[in-house]
């Protein structure tokens, strides 16, 4: 990585007794110092020097931008002085101890820069990005977003000058004062100097592909600005938008990145690093029930978007998100009374109808339950219209059996003999069906049976063999008891669906 001349006087004097003096650029473009040969009489620009006062020639020629690091002082420096920049080390002092001290520099530097590349090509973690760049400033540096959020930190909000709200958010005096401190402050490029709280502050505005707004990267100064440290500022600025660039939804609030991750996850989609984490992290923390909730009428204009945030107010720690199969929601709330109160509530104020899942924990399982309300959804409708609110737990059955006849008719499974039963029940009084279907729902109880049939239990035996006989089954069967159960739950079915 590249350094300025400044950067290198400001690590060099921890160490040495040093001065800096002459002209010099801020930008970052010296590259890894070099010995000067006492036979060359070029300083060439944007390249650092290392040499001894004594071993200097009298009048060489010095490009623009070239650094000279002088380990001792002599009269012959003013010329060197007036034309380049000059780092002196006053002290006695080893020069190759020196020069191992300039290319530790460099090597502090390289390895931040490998650090940030990685997490650009990796995981564009902000977090991470702020927390390996701490010891490069050695100061508090925080980003906010822009809507002048708290994204990121190298420490907790309250070892900041600037103040923060419960939500995160910027307070309002240090946002005017950001705002105020120039003009149209969230339009300037570069790093910019600006007072926060009475204390100096150093910011970076942050800006898409296309020049839109982003957030700000701030690193408190404390006492003063040093020199250099806003190129420094600026490179890690740059880092950030590029890592923005490669992966939006880093600076997502945790409410959007959640709603991502349910997204991904119902959709079967790929998971980022950033989502594999908020993964680990959330799951089994909460219960939650998935809704899915669409227009009742086609009359109704209320916005999806106005409906999702709407639905976040009224429940809270739940997600809406607007998707093609409806309005999906993620409600934190359990399913009892109140609840089913306040949800059949907002659905008719909204008027809208809604497929309620059961409850789960464990994110893994967002899809089933995402299934499970548009399947109580779509068979609610269908069997029971006119109501808000359709529980799977209430048509857990008619879902399962409907999947389980698959593309086929009910009469595609009907055994041998059943169209002769049919046959009897439309030409006689007695309907063998019904006895059937009393018979199995009363656990083939022929005494409980009989009560309800309003028939005596001689007569309900009579039937009951008559069934078997012409079914040509056995109903203590187990398998066959199961095939007639589920088949003259799918007759209801149709029968309901009929007419609609």
């Amino acid at each position: 990585m590249k350094l300025s001349a400044d950067i290198i006087f400001r690590r060099l004097r921890e160490k040495y007794n040093a001065s800096i003096s002459g002209p010099r650029s801020s930008e970052l473009h010296l590259g890894r110092p070099e010995f000067y040969m006492e036979q060359e009489e070029i300083f060439r620009s944007d390249h650092l020097y290392l040499a001894t006062a004594d071993h200097l020639p009298n009048r060489p020629v010095i490009r623009k931008d070239a650094v000279l690091v002088c380990i001792g002082d002599q009269i012959r420096l003013k010329y060197y002085k007036e034309r380049m920049c000059v780092i002196t080390i006053h002290n006695k002092a080893d020069f190759f101890r020196v020069f191992q001290a300039l290319q530790e520099i460099y090597d502090h530097f390289d390895e931040w820069e490998r650090t940030l590349n990685d997490h650009l090509i990796h995981d564009q973690d902000i977090q991470m990005i702020l927390t390996d760049s701490a010891d490069i400033f050695r100061k508090p540096i925080f980003m906010i977003d822009h809507a002048f959020r708290l994204v990121a930190n190298t420490g907790g909000e309250d070892g900041y000058t600037a103040s923060f709200s419960g939500s995160g958010s910027l307070e309002s005096s240090d946002l005017s004062t950001y705002l105020d401190s120039f003009d149209l402050m969230t339009e300037k490029r570069g790093a910019l100097k600006i007072n926060i709280s009475g204390h100096k502050t150093l910011c970076v505005n942050l800006f898409d592909r296309d020049g839109r707004y982003e957030g700000c990267l701030f690193i408190e100064q404390k006492d003063d600005f040093p020199e250099g440290e806003d190129r420094l500022a600026e490179y890690l600025a740059g880092t950030i938008e590029l890592a923005l660039e490669k992966n939006p939804q880093v600076l997502s609030s945790e409410q959007s990145s959640m709603k991502a991750l349910l997204k991904a996850l119902i959709e079967e989609q790929p998971l980022s690093a950033s989502e594999r984490w908020l993964l680990n992290a959330s799951n089994q923390k909460f219960t939650f029930s998935c809704v899915l909730m669409e227009y009742a009428t086609q009359k109704n204009r209320i916005p999806a978007g106005y409906l999702c945030d709407l639905f976040e107010e009224v429940f809270s720690q739940s997600y809406a998100l607007n998707t093609e199969a409806g309005i999906l929601c993620f409600l934190n709330e359990k399913p009892e009374e109140a609840f089913r109160n306040k949800l059949n509530e907002f659905a008719s104020d909204m008027q809208v109808c809604a497929g309620i899942s059961q409850p789960f924990s464990d994110l893994f399982s967002v899809r089933i339950s995402y299934l499970q309300a548009q399947a109580a959804l779509e068979n609610g409708k269908l069997l029971d219209p006119g109501k808000k609110l359709y529980f799977f737990s209430d048509h857990a059955l008619t879902t399962m059996v409907i999947n389980s006849l698959g593309d086929l008719p009910a009469e595609a499974y009907f055994p041998a003999g059943f169209r002769e039963i049919l046959r009897h029940d439309d030409s006689s009084g007695v309907s063998y069906l019904e006895t059937l279907k009393v018979f199995l729902e009363e656990n083939m109880s022929y005494t409980a049976a009989s009560k309800r049939l309003y028939i005596h239990r001689s007569t309900l035996i009579d039937r009951i063999a008559r069934i078997e006989r012409e079914l040509k089954i056995d109903l203590n069967d187990h398998d066959q008891k199961v095939l007639l159960e589920i088949l003259l739950k799918a007759l209801e079915i149709e029968k309901m669906i009929r007419p609609q």
